[in-house]
């Protein structure tokens, strides 16, 4: 059998694309539980800046769902940050949007 007919267990790399992503969604993420805790701990009486925070997390989501679906498009990576990322950034802008309208 030739070298060239063998299989390969070699595993497709992580693109620094997906990395950004998903680590954009954790942070959003964080930011987010920190303002709950925040909210607990004061009553509901968070200043205005609390909520631009907010809107300011809800915005990088976007973006970070953005730059994870124009990032899909490199089939040579593995897609599971890439996934995870978007699904993050998702879950974060329906977060915002939830406690933004109540």
């Amino acid at each position: 059998m030739s070298p060239r007919n063998m299989l390969t267990f070699s595993e497709k790399r992580v693109s620094k694309n997906a990395l950004i992503t998903f680590f954009m969604g954790l942070g959003e993420i964080a930011g987010f539980i920190i303002l709950f805790i925040m909210a607990y701990l004061s009553g509901g009486e968070l200043s205005i800046r609390a909520g631009l925070v907010g809107c300011l997390l809800m915005l990088l989501a976007f973006f970070g769902v953005l730059w994870g679906i124009f990032s899909y498009d490199d089939i040579k990576t593995n897609q599971r940050f890439k996934i995870s990322g978007i699904f993050l950034n998702i879950v974060v802008i329906f977060l915002g949007i939830t406690l933004i309208m109540s």
